[in-house]
């Protein structure tokens, strides 16, 4: 059956996500076998190339895939699919995306009735989780034809920006992209800036479906929204590029002063948004070179049309600056306006992590990899830059990203810290939004965890599972730097309240408070905190002695408090990578090993059995089954590894029998 549709999908670093994205594309109703896939590795790090050669395996009538061996960012390896592509219609997904199921039928249905050049959908910004609740799919507009069949209306379309600078919510033919030369700058991020602007020159029918249909990942790793990354640099050069590439075309005979006005939003006040918003450092040199660049394209901004009625009073002051002799203090000041503007109610929870995992996708949520120095970089940011101690991650555990966002996170209202599978949970069970925080904050000071109530009493409980020494050390350091807070201190030890987790969300002012607090007690009881004899698991001492201060901190300063229920995500890493190491043993019928595997590492990391650990409490039901196993081979019976030796299989089989 001859394809109708190329899909041409840049991919680079992304095994986690490729196949909900492939996924989504083999639900199409229009019929895989009327799509041709083109999946481009644009020479990845890690294991990508092994999914796409998995997926072409799977569905080799649809899919193509191709490997460069240089990386070329996307533009590159979307001009390449390009010159793969054989349907009469082409289509871009992004690789950490996904589509509804009747995305490519309702697109291609409109590009047939109305004869258009491009037909563009509307999307979701989807954070990928389960408990994400998304605008309506209609957006309540009504669909429109656009014919730009003269220059009037052509300029009106570029000044609008009626179908935006994204590349992945349309479908186009293949003959208006080729015949046109429309393509990608290779080599830079922020391509779709230049792809973009042609088909604004080129583009004669244009259909407009008011319906979402496009998921949009919001990935916190993405060109758009990684931090300190050079790349966001390369929008000046793309846009530059582009202004170029229009002269050369003729463009700015008939356009000049829609050009000019694009070049001021999208390349000059684009650029100011990001170095003020992205960047920890405001780099003054490359604003002197923006302002520049913009002036020798635009030397009198102030007489084009478009300013009055499109800019926003802000980017109106900041046109201002090209006027002005800008020194790097009044820079800094300037961004900083900026910043704390886009920043007004703006929250931040970071999110810690010493494992790859999947990251929720609300912009509000921020991975933190913490003790980043001391361990095998993950890709997210880390708490090892600026003033840190990532390397005492060993001892204080995810305290180290709060020490971090404490010394250098600005420009936020309030902050918050979780865990990489521990969320706060709103009335429905589902991970919260800023739309839950927010009017909780309004009334609080501090949001903390659920608390537990417990039989025994905080301090008996400590002393179970941990050295009473160092409890009774931060109760002498209290006692000499805050004499008022010891009697709460001890009033909380001898109660029956219990909370988990170092989670708490608070304003960046109380946020810092109570890390100037909290590290100064723990400066002082580290004078008598020895943990040269400890594990790995107990030398985290701060990170278990902090749990339960942050409500001593919280009732000592009097502040008012609400309590969220905390969610689990997934279990434990140290958990899935046990019950991963038994599975293998078990293969190999070496249940002595297991035996003993199991009991090492009850002795070194025991919260692997608890239940926020190990879900569905497997691991007791595995000591069951390495029990009778043993016990049958000492007695000569017949061994439950006769029956399988698939460790999956044998629970289950245990769960039935019992």
């Amino acid at each position: 059956m001859d394809k109708l549709i190329s899909i041409i999908i840049p991919c680079y670093n992304v095994e986690k996500y490729i196949d909900r994205c492939f996924d989504s594309l083999c639900r199409q109703t229009i019929g895989i076998d009327r799509l041709e896939i083109i999946l481009v590795d644009d020479c990845s790090t890690d294991g990508t190339w092994d999914r796409l050669t998995a997926i072409e395996a799977s569905c080799p009538e649809s899919v193509t895939i191709i490997h460069c061996d240089v990386n070329g960012h996307q533009g590159r390896a979307r001009n390449i699919g390009l010159q793969y592509a054989s349907a009469p219609y082409i289509g871009y997904v992004d690789s950490d995306d996904w589509i509804e199921p009747d995305m490519y039928e309702k697109l291609y249905d409109k590009m047939q009735r109305f004869s258009c050049d491009i037909v563009m959908c509307q999307n979701w910004r989807d954070s990928a989780l389960p408990a994400q609740i998304l605008e309506p799919r209609l957006t309540g507009c009504e669909d429109r034809l656009l014919v730009i069949d003269s220059t009037e209306k052509r300029r009106i379309f570029l000044a609008c920006g009626s179908i935006g600078y994204g590349v992945w919510d349309k479908l186009f033919t293949r003959d208006f992209l080729v015949d046109n030369h429309i393509f990608f700058p290779e080599g830079v991020a922020y391509e779709d800036h230049f792809f973009s602007t042609l088909l604004y020159f080129y583009a004669v029918r244009v259909y407009i479906l008011e319906e979402r249909l496009y998921h949009y990942y919001i990935n916190p790793r993405s060109t758009v929204l990684s931090p300190d990354a050079s790349h966001h640099f390369d929008m000046l050069t793309v846009d530059k590029m582009m202004w170029d590439e229009c002269s050369e075309r003729g463009f700015l005979t008939d356009y000049r002063k829609e050009l000019e006005y694009q070049f001021l939003t999208l390349c000059y006040l684009a650029s100011m948004k990001m170095i003020s918003l992205r960047l920890t450092h405001i780099p003054y040199d490359f604003f002197i070179e923006l302002k520049e660049e913009t002036l020798k394209r635009v030397p009198n901004y102030h007489d084009n049309p478009y300013i009055k009625d499109y800019v926003t009073e802000l980017n109106q002051m900041l046109l201002h600056l090209l006027d002005l002799p800008i020194s790097e203090s009044d820079l800094a000041a300037i961004c900083g306006a900026v910043a704390a503007h886009y920043s007004k109610g703006v929250l931040q929870i970071y999110v810690c992590t010493h494992v790859a995992f999947n990251a929720p996708g609300d912009p509000i949520y921020h991975p933190l990899h913490v003790g980043r120095a001391r361990g095998k970089d993950l890709g997210y940011p880390g708490d090892d830059t600026g003033d840190n101690i990532s390397h005492l991650n060993h001892y204080y555990g995810e305290l180290t990203g709060l020490y971090w966002a404490w010394k250098n996170v600005r420009n936020t209202e309030y902050i918050g810290l979780c865990h990489y599978r521990r969320y706060f949970l709103d009335k429905d069970g589902h991970i919260m939004s800023k739309a839950d925080f927010m009017p909780i904050l309004a009334k609080y000071d501090v949001i903390l965890a659920h608390h537990a109530d417990s039989p025994q009493c905080y301090r008996d409980i400590y002393a179970d599972a941990h050295n009473l020494h160092d409890l009774n050390a931060v109760g002498d350091a209290i006692a000499l730097l805050y004499p008022d807070c010891l009697p709460i201190f001890q009033e909380v030890l001898e109660g029956h309240t219990i909370y988990f987790g170092n989670l708490f969300v608070t304003t960046k002012t109380l946020f810092d408070e109570y890390a100037k607090w909290l590290f100064s007690i723990f400066d002082e009881a580290g004078k008598q905190i020895d943990v040269s004899g400890y594990d790995d698991y107990h030398k985290r001492v701060y990170g278990f002695l902090s749990e339960q201060l942050v409500y001593v901190w919280v009732r000592w300063r009097g502040l008012t408090f609400y309590e969220v229920p905390i969610g689990f995500t997934q279990e434990k890493a140290e958990t899935l990578a046990l019950k991963e190491q038994l599975s293998d043993l078990f293969r190999k019928r070496e249940i002595e090993k297991a035996y003993t595997l199991f009991l090492d590492t009850m002795k070194t990391r025991p919260d692997v059995m608890l239940p926020g650990s190990d879900f569905d409490h497997e691991l007791v039901v595995i000591l069951c089954i390495i029990h009778r196993c043993l016990e049958d081979e000492k007695n000569g019976r017949p061994s439950l590894l006769d029956r399988s030796t698939d460790l999956d299989e044998l629970i289950r089989y245990y769960k039935e029998e019992t």
